[in-house]
């Protein structure tokens, strides 16, 4: 009885060790991922969740827009994210682009103006400096004053505006650093000023237009307009913790985070 007792806990002790070991290892993995204010936030919810589930761990480097893809490029970097809407060939040859999700672009206003609903024609003339005064929009007698600081926004809604003909005429506010958190806060400190946002980095400081009667989710999008893709960029061979990671955010708990961040998952 004492050699079969002893031969148990052996067993017990050996398998205890593997276990550890395992975990120990499998921890010790890393990836990391660099992006931009636009990219990282909702990267570090998908991060946290996927470092709890697999126990890799993961490194974030945030930079200007698109910094992200030069690292992948460079090598410096596993994973670059870019909200952008890609053309064929504007990506290098070597990079693979994986859609996710698309993140929603949003109007936001100072919560004390009256407009609350914008037509997607009344925006294009906003931009175009067609419209410069919420008077006429129903609103008050006070200059439009755009605010357009993250980079990656401004060219898609410029694009956007210009692609119906014309040029976009924007009379840009600005402030140094952070452009998701400074546009809240310009929006805020300026009761004529209209941001350009993506959803889910609003704040309670501002509160987001509808445009044509609708705020952007997965029944709405196509119909509301306004959207980037949100892009994981890899290079060349991805090891099994990179192709781990994009499987996670390919999955209902992956899209599950994106939904409470405000992006739209992709199918």
């Amino acid at each position: 009885m004492m050699i079969v007792k002893r031969s148990g806990i052996t067993y017990l002790l050996a398998a205890i060790y593997i276990l550890i070991f395992s975990i120990g290892a499998q921890a010790g993995e890393r990836i990391v991922i660099a992006g931009d204010p636009c990219t990282i936030p909702l990267a570090k919810k998908l991060g946290e969740a996927f470092t709890k589930k697999t126990g890799t761990m993961v490194d974030y480097e945030q930079g200007l827009c698109r910094s992200g893809i030069s690292k992948v490029i460079d090598g410096k970097a596993d994973i670059g994210l870019s909200t952008f809407n890609f053309s064929k060939g504007q990506l290098h040859d070597t990079l693979t682009r994986t859609v996710v999700g698309k993140a929603p672009i949003v109007l936001v206003a100072n919560k004390s103006n009256p407009v609350a609903d914008l037509s997607k024609s009344q925006v294009h003339d906003i931009l175009m400096g067609k419209i410069r005064n919420w008077r006429e929009l129903g609103g008050k007698d006070l200059e439009i004053k755009n605010v357009m600081l993250p980079p990656c926004v401004v060219e898609t809604m410029t694009h956007q505006t210009e692609s119906y003909g014309g040029t976009a005429n924007l009379n840009k506010m600005a402030m140094p650093g952070n452009p998701m958190v400074n546009t809240n806060l310009l929006v805020a400190q300026n009761e004529g000023a209209i941001g350009m946002q993506l959803y889910g980095h609003d704040d309670e400081s501002v509160k987001v237009l509808r445009i044509n009667g609708v705020l952007p989710d997965a029944a709405s999008l196509s119909r509301y307009g306004y959207y980037e893709d949100y892009n994981i960029i890899t290079s060349g061979h991805v090891s099994s913790s990179v192709k781990a990671f994009l499987d996670f955010a390919r999955s209902d708990e992956g899209k599950r985070i994106m939904v409470a961040m405000k992006h739209v998952p992709g199918e």
